[in-house]
């Protein structure tokens, strides 16, 4: 009999990219099928299965496979599987990895269908796994193994990858720099990232001196200051909340919710085909466009990985709860 991991999508790109990419690793350790649910209207308000349009996974299946059983864990999914997990939040006050998903370092659930539901990657928790078979995983750490799953079993649709291709047949150069820089709810420092773009382009210039700057932000504001203070600066044409919140989970002011999805896989894909990247791991879609990046030869900049252990824990503490503030 057919045992199932459903994993829910929530908040933005990288958030529920990191789920899935658990999800696909507890699946293989497991032998459940991968179901993966993006039914929770963030990028879409029709009840679509998100997934299946961003994205080839032949790994998993849509929610559609899921028998009618009672069999489900944890419990207040029973009979609510239909449900977003911001909804199931708001209406139960349950917490979401804590009540509402079942435990990663465990593989002996009787229940036919299991429930992940997390707002990043539980790899971590998952090492207790790491025998046997899956005792090369041991000796990576939690980045190595999240950039194997990845690279290794998601695939871009066609239409978003030629889109891609266009895009940098179009405009970029023989030698990129990209920056990222989320700024309508979390606040990265612009100074820093100002101050180590121009220790990035005193270090290339003379050597590649037709270099190119691509950014990817979710500020217009911060766009127009960077394209005033740097040259060769590109970015894609996307539309920007003109209030200035956050462009994902924006159904008031985006009209297209499916495009502005698009949109963000477009820059998450060309911020990881450049040469370099400058980026802030606090936020989880900059992490998962440093992994994504294939170029052997290719050189990460991380703001945030100098900064103290307690400042690290308290950025991650302080971006949780703006997530569940907003769900709720």
């Amino acid at each position: 009999m057919t045992q199932y991991i459903v994993v829910k999508g929530t908040s933005g790109i990288g958030n529920r990219v990191f789920a899935v990419a658990t999800g696909i690793l507890y699946a293989q350790l497991s032998g459940r099928q991968l179901v993966v649910d993006w039914r929770d209207g963030s990028y879409s308000n029709t009840g679509t299965n998100l997934f299946f349009r961003y994205f080839d996974c032949p790994m998993a299946q849509s929610e559609e496979v899921l028998p009618v059983t009672d069999s489900i864990y944890p419990t207040p999914w029973q009979n609510q599987l239909h449900r977003s997990l911001g909804s199931l939040i708001n209406e139960s006050g349950l917490k979401c990895y804590q009540d509402l998903s079942f435990d990663v370092s465990r593989l002996d659930y009787p229940e036919t269908i299991i429930v992940l539901s997390t707002y990043s990657h539980k790899i971590n928790l998952m090492r207790p796994l790491f025998t046997g078979k899956a005792s090369r995983f041991a000796a990576m750490n939690h980045l190595e193994i999240l950039q194997e799953i990845l690279q290794s079993n998601l695939k871009l649709k066609e239409d978003i990858q030629l889109q891609i291709e266009q895009f940098k047949r179009e405009y970029f150069s023989d030698y990129m720099i990209a920056v990222h820089i989320r700024y309508s709810d979390m606040k990265v420092p612009l100074s820093e990232v100002e101050a180590s773009l121009a220790s990035i382009i005193r270090s290339v210039k003379f050597k590649h001196p037709n270099y190119k700057i691509f950014v990817a932000t979710d500020s217009q504001e911060v766009l127009s200051s960077f394209k005033q203070k740097f040259s060769n600066i590109i970015s894609t044409n996307k539309w920007f909340s003109t209030s200035g919140k956050r462009l994902h989970q924006n159904p008031e002011e985006c009209q297209d919710l499916i495009q502005n999805g698009i949109e963000a896989l477009v820059d998450l894909y060309l911020l990881a085909a450049c040469d370099q990247f400058l980026f802030a791991s606090r936020s989880s879609f900059g992490l998962l466009a440093s992994l994504l990046m294939t170029n052997p030869k290719a050189i990460r900049h991380d703001i945030d990985r100098g900064k103290s252990l307690i400042k690290r824990v308290k950025l991650s503490l302080k971006n949780i709860a703006k997530k569940l503030n907003f769900s709720r």
